[in-house]
């Protein structure tokens, strides 16, 4: 059921309702659907730290996704209702004519919808996927069977997820554009309608674990405390510290995991040290707990391995963008005599990839891997992280070597290049996204303090979206600083003319630097010791 959920979730968050609906319906201009589209993109990646939040804080995740769900089915039955109704939208273009613009009324319809749908698709984004680790209980980690559970949950969640992007951009679009927008964007209604009820009926099967404060409050009481007392001397043996057990919880407040103390960050400590009157006072902002101390040492240390994965997506933003540049340049034709392949389609053929590559490691890698290596779990988060960055180095390291043929090529004025030969670089792509991804989420879930375990998850989504403005910006300086002069630069009009396989070369260096970075982390990484 969860799995589904995520497939319609995923189906309708990829799917924007903008590009071409405010274009060719709302008769809407380039350069105000391309704000419009940015706009609305920035506001969807910023909902999940929103939803994340809440899930943590206030509701909950269970309940957060279900509203965050319900809210972008009305925000659908908007948009569907929007293309549906003559009167919601503009007549229809004539030939020679001047295309009417929607009117106000049409467009606030339009955009209510829309905005929903990235409030509802936001909140629940982030949520669904801790939701989802909950229902596995594995005793922090002493249970190697629902550990394993987990691990695979995460993979098939991806997998899932790329399905429903797949979905999005072929099957969906293809009624849209042959039959008719209303009807589209009803099948992307009745997904979600069938994913609430199906989430509402199906309650009582759902583990469901309550939120447990706001996290901020503590990280932040740690801080204050830590000032008032920087002068103090932390004392060697830890067993001083003010720790939980002094502490008496309430019976109605959610019971939280306790931390074991750990050398790293031992300044902050000093927040956790008793003084004279702090007990009599009771001040939390004064004296903290050893939990509330690792807590904030817990995210101090997550945050180096966040930024390298933001870094990364340097290099996989290349596979929509670049790679795909690469395809325009080439024969679409697969072989002499087959089928060809438009370059816009290549990027649906990594998602089938990922998928494929998701089922063979869930299927053979691992169980192959734990057979060998004579344990529980196959490969640890970070080393399936690990494995992300090594294949993305390796991918556009192929996709260099690719382009610099192909442009010998079309130098020499020979038959263009196949489109076959952008596959290998594909497949390299995918086994870097799925290594990556379902590594960082499982790590992130698995190491991130209890109070943050929803935003943990939406770390992913933001790492996605810095990743691909860094990528934007790279992009652009490059371009200025090679055509300084009035020189031709790497990426003049026809790429032919350019150096994209140099450009390619220089996110290879970035990846492998970052991948040096990553691997320094990872092996003097402090994991998290629950007690």
């Amino acid at each position: 059921m969860l799995a589904k959920m995520d497939a319609d979730v995923e189906r309708q968050g990829r799917r924007s309702p903008l590009s071409a609906d405010d274009e060719d319906v709302l008769h809407g201009d380039s350069a105000s659907n391309a704000a419009t589209v940015s706009f609305w993109a920035g506001g969807s990646y910023l909902m999940p730290v929103i939803g994340a939040a809440i899930a943590d804080i206030y509701w909950g995740k269970y309940k957060t996704v279900l509203v965050g769900l319900s809210i972008s089915f009305v925000g659908m039955a908007v948009i569907t209702t929007s293309a549906t109704l003559s009167s919601l939208r503009p007549p229809p273009c004539e030939q020679s004519a001047r295309c009417a613009p929607a009117t106000p009324s049409q467009r606030l319809v339009f955009f209510t919808g829309i905005y929903l749908c990235a409030i509802g698709i936001g909140g629940a984004k982030a949520a669904i996927v801790s939701f989802g680790a909950e229902q596995f209980d594995d005793d922090n980690g002493e249970n190697a069977a629902e550990r394993e559970r987990k691990a695979s949950y995460f993979s098939w969640y991806y997998a899932v997820s790329n399905l429903g992007m797949l979905t999005a951009g072929s099957l969906l679009v293809w009624v849209e554009d042959r039959v008719s927008w209303g009807l589209g964007y009803g099948v992307c209604a009745s997904f979600v309608a069938v994913a609430v009820v199906g989430l509402a009926v199906t309650a009582p099967v759902y583990r469901i674990v309550p939120p447990v404060g706001s996290p901020l409050k503590g990280m932040c009481q740690v801080l204050v405390a830590f000032t008032h007392k920087v002068k103090l001397r932390v004392p060697e043996d830890a067993a001083e510290l003010y720790d939980e057990e002094h502490v008496k919880t309430p019976l109605l407040e959610p019971v939280r995991e306790r931390l074991e103390h750990t050398d790293q960050f031992r300044c902050l400590d000093k927040a956790a040290v008793v003084t004279a009157g702090d007990l009599e006072d009771g001040n939390q902002w004064r004296l903290c707990t050893v939990t509330q101390v690792e807590e904030l040492k817990t995210l101090l240390r997550l945050i180096p391995i966040w930024l390298t994965s933001a870094v990364y997506f340097i290099a996989n933003s290349q596979a929509q963008t670049t790679f795909v540049q690469q395809g325009t340049k080439t024969d679409s034709r697969i072989a002499r005599g087959a089928f060809s392949v438009p370059a816009a389609s290549l990027t649906c053929i990594e998602t089938v990839f990922v998928a494929a590559y998701i089922a063979l490691y869930n299927k053979s890698i691992a169980p192959a891997a734990r057979r060998c290596l004579g344990r529980a779990d196959a490969f640890t988060p970070l080393q399936l992280m690990g494995l992300g960055h090594a294949a993305v180095t390796a991918a556009v390291v192929v996709a260099a070597c690719t382009e610099a043929r192909r442009l010998e090529a079309a130098r020499a004025r020979s038959t263009p290049m196949s489109i076959a030969w952008l596959l290998p670089q594909y497949v390299v792509m995918a086994v870097s996204d799925a290594s990556l991804s379902v590594g960082q989420l499982e790590f992130f879930y698995d190491q991130a303090p209890e109070t943050i375990r929803g935003a943990s998850t939406a770390f992913y989504f933001l790492s996605c979206s810095l990743g691909n403005f860094l990528s934007s910006q790279l992009v652009t300086l490059v371009a200025s600083v090679t055509a300084a002069g009035g020189r031709t630069g790497w990426f003049p009009p026809d790429m032919d003319d350019g150096h994209l396989d140099y450009y390619f070369l220089l996110v290879v260096a970035i990846t492998a630097a970052n991948f040096a970075a990553f691997v320094y982390l990872a092996k003097n990484y402090t994991p998290k010791r629950v007690r």
